[in-house]
């Protein structure tokens, strides 16, 4: 029987007179008998398997080494295959064979298979290097379109084992060759032999958990190899992990958007307080989406005064404008209340998505609402937010100034002095307009197309004209919104389709409410020391959370320390005073002795909610030592948050209860998790322990068979749970067709974020981003440099 006498496979006996051993194989001639008592000879024989000519391709007869050595593999008599040997099923037979080849260095191929009325007849089992590179592999079609290089991996090995079934229904080894045409892989390399590697369970879970925490396949990889110590015991390679995730990926490739829809479809029937709308366009492609959960919600119904929107990132592989809307808490942080996802930006789709949007709060519009300076956006904001004030993102605009003045202007600190003078420290419009006509009159600007311009939307965007409007000064430029960014910028830093994105979004919007839940706790267990003996300032303790309180404790040190009042006037029972601080200003605070209560003209308290230190110092002197219910806003309360919201169709605004059996069973994994990892670090310190361990193991495994029989589950349903959604067979909601969907996703790029061609150096910002001269420490003079790299230094020494 083929493979059972000592012949090769060509039929010719192999009579070697001497026959050198090569680490774990035998080398055979089989073609002559020749004596390899001479070095020259023996070097030979380690000389290259296969030499492939570049003009022809190698014929199936070829079954030798270019020399016509054949390789006998070396090892236990156990474990070579014979034939004969019987196996209670395919898989046990496939287990040992490769168990062999990658104990001795061979890869294994699956080969030809007969099956009648589903079941398996016969089956080959192949060398790894069976056969060649089909020719059409080869043949270069059209030489101007580039190839991918891949490298030959056969060269026609014929070792084999051929396996039948028999009348009991177990399968015998009928027939087998043994011997290969090429040198074996050495124990070192045996790892990445591509039929030894395998994506284990524990990897798969790790590499899916990974991408949910926005950690990539590299790093994802990384932290395997240190878990299991060594490259060889990962059991697959990283170039294995990036197929395994683009496998996933390709099967959703053609049914994103559907998946999105129908996980936010899933979402509102486990919870309906969850929102979402959608459009599609006339052939079916997602053109606009908005969605906000149930906390989004509640959040908005504490925190609604000021909403910033954001709509310059780009946050997935279709292109789509990934645009939030997002406001400030009782922590000063930022809190999300929804976000949309915009295909094209337009007027409509903007009328669209701030729509949705009041649609999702019950129609309760913000009093402020701060954008970036875009006109379609400002048109959709006067038709859907009539009543809520509209301004511009002074940072914006403030950026643009290098790039619109004159080349010598741009390097003037004075410049950018007396600007930002003018534009932040304004109080009033009245204060505005006599600084900016004086600073346009310095500077020769007067002819200035852009300047004119803006000056004629100032009162969209400077800070004195919406003094009296509450709460503005919270939001003075879109940074809260684009501080959320860089956080989910954080997660989601690459093109991502909608599922990933959502599976990270997700994730990261878990982060930002865990943030909040440590500093409301910090608030609600910890105490504030106080800084000053007054009642009022005990009361702020009590009331505020930490955050607020350092603002407020601010204001009652400086009323203390700073504030005087220099006069006071009486006019129809209300008492005018003029308090100074130390920052020579005189405040005009006009206190009501029947209400209690004052107002200040630094306007403080009506821009921040907080109340002001010429305020404080007036109470102070009115004997009045608890700040009047007036001055403690709701939104900055430690309890701010507990009452109980309802949207416009009655459904409570909270998140779903989790099942408390859910939270056992994850509670006791992670018990079980740990006990283990304890287990472990203990075992390993001796080879005995670790022995026990594992027989340990193995015996739980065998008693737990019996108590649990185990659930199979293919790739498709592992996939189907890592993703949280069901890969739909009908799609009718599709993803533009006609993008680029190479490169990074990063915030959309203006006209000042370009780099400079052929580096990765960006381009130095004109201005104010310019190098700023500093005094040095050797020359003591306004210079760019310091005293590390002053010309002077040396004479000096």
């Amino acid at each position: 029987m083929e493979g059972s006498s000592e012949t090769s496979p060509l039929g010719e006996p192999i009579t070697a007179k001497f026959v050198p051993t090569l680490s774990a194989v035998e080398s055979v001639n089989s073609f002559q008998n020749q004596d390899f008592s001479d070095a020259t000879s023996f070097a030979e024989i380690n000389s290259p398997m296969l030499l492939i000519d570049d003009a022809s391709t190698p014929k199936k007869k070829q079954a030798c080494s270019q020399e016509g050595s054949l390789y006998k593999p070396q090892c236990d008599e156990e474990l070579k295959p014979k034939v004969g040997m019987l196996f209670d099923d395919i898989g046990s037979v496939m287990e040992f064979y490769r168990m062999y080849a990658h104990h001795v260095g061979f890869g294994v191929r699956l080969g030809q298979q007969k099956i009648v009325d589903n079941v398996l007849q016969w089956k080959r089992f192949l060398c790894a290097k069976e056969g060649f590179r089909p020719e059409k592999g080869m043949v270069v079609v059209d030489p101007s379109k580039k190839r991918r290089k891949v490298k030959l991996t056969r060269c026609g090995c014929q070792a084999f084992i051929y396996v039948t079934r028999e009348s009991d229904g177990k399968y015998r080894i009928a027939s087998l060759t043994e011997y290969h045409n090429h040198p074996f892989v050495p124990p070192s390399h045996q790892h990445l032999i591509r039929s030894n590697r395998q994506i284990s369970e524990r990897v798969k879970t790790t590499l899916h958990d990974c991408q949910k925490a926005s950690i990539g396949t590299s790093l994802a990889y990384r932290f395997l190899h240190f878990g299991a110590g060594v490259f060889e015991h990962v059991g697959c390679t990283q170039k294995d992990l990036q197929n395994q995730y683009g496998v996933l990926k390709n099967k959703i490739k053609n049914c994103d958007a559907q998946m999105l829809v129908d996980q936010f479809g899933r979402l509102k029937a486990l919870n309906p307080a969850f929102f979402f709308d959608y459009e599609v366009d006339e052939v079916g492609t997602l053109v606009r989406m908005f969605w906000a959960d149930a906390t989004s919600r509640k959040n908005y119904g504490h925190f609604n005064d000021v909403v910033s929107f954001d709509s310059t990132y780009n946050t997935n592989q279709y292109e789509y404008i990934f645009a939030p809307f997002t406001g400030v808490n009782h922590h000063m942080q930022s809190v999300f209340f929804g976000a949309g996802f915009l295909l094209h930006e337009t007027a409509d789709s903007y009328i669209w998505l701030f729509r949705a949007f009041l649609r999702a709060m019950s129609g309760i519009a913000p009093r402020l609402i701060i954008t970036d300076e875009c006109s379609k956006m400002r048109n959709a904001i006067k038709q859907t937010l009539p009543n809520t004030a509209h301004r511009l993102c002074m940072w914006h605009i403030m950026e643009k100034v290098p790039g619109k003045v004159r080349p010598e202007l741009r390097n003037d600190l004075v410049f950018y002095d007396r600007q930002k003078h003018c534009v932040w420290n304004s109080e009033t419009p009245a204060e505005f307009e006599e600084r900016w006509e004086s600073f346009i009159i310095e500077f020769k600007l007067e002819d200035h197309v852009w300047f004119a311009k803006k000056y004629e939307l100032r009162a969209a965007w400077i800070p004195a004209y919406f003094m009296e409007i509450p709460l503005t000064g919270l939001l003075r430029t879109t940074s809260i919104s684009e501080s959320a960014n860089s956080f989910f910028k954080r997660f989601i830093c690459r093109k991502l389709t909608f599922v990933e994105f959502w599976l990270r979004f997700d994730t990261t919007l878990k982060c930002q409410r865990q943030n909040e839940l440590i500093v409301d706790n910090t608030s609600g267990y910890t105490t504030s020391e106080l800084v000053t003996p007054w009642e009022i300032d005990r009361q702020g303790r009590a009331v505020f959370t930490h955050e607020i309180f350092e603002l407020f404790q601010a204001q009652v040190l400086a009323a203390r320390d700073d504030c005087d009042v220099q006069n006071t006037e009486i006019c129809e029972g209300i008492k005018i005073m003029f308090v100074s601080d130390q920052y020579k200003k005189i405040r005009e605070v006009s206190y009501d002795t029947t209400s209690m209560t004052a107002k200040c003209s630094c306007k403080i308290f009506e821009s921040t909610g907080i109340v002001c230190r010429h305020i404080i110092r007036v109470l102070r002197g009115a004997k009045i030592n608890e700040l009047p219910r007036l001055y403690v806003l709701k939104r900055w309360e430690r309890n701010c948050k507990r009452d109980i919201l309802f949207d416009g169709e009655g459904n409570m605004l909270e998140e779903n209860l989790i099942d408390p059996v859910d939270i056992a069973m994850k509670r006791k994994v992670a018990l079980v998790r740990n006990k283990l990892e304890d287990l472990m670090r203990n075992s390993k310190c001796s080879m005995e322990g670790i022995e026990f361990f594992h027989t340990s193991l193995c015996n739980a495994e065998l008693d737990l068979a019996q108590l649990v029989p185990a659930v199979a589950c293919n790739t498709h349903q592992n996939e189907e749970s890592f993703i949280g959604s069901i890969i739909p067979k009908h799609v009718t909601i599709h993803t533009p067709t006609d993008i680029n969907a190479r490169g990074t996703c990063s915030r959309i790029k203006g006209h000042r974020d370009g780099v400079r061609s052929g580096s990765s150096e960006k381009k130095r910002r004109p201005g104010i981003h310019q190098k700023v001269a500093r005094k040095c420490g050797i020359c003591k003079e306004l210079v760019f440099h310091d005293a590390r790299t002053c010309s002077k230094k040396q004479m000096t020494q």
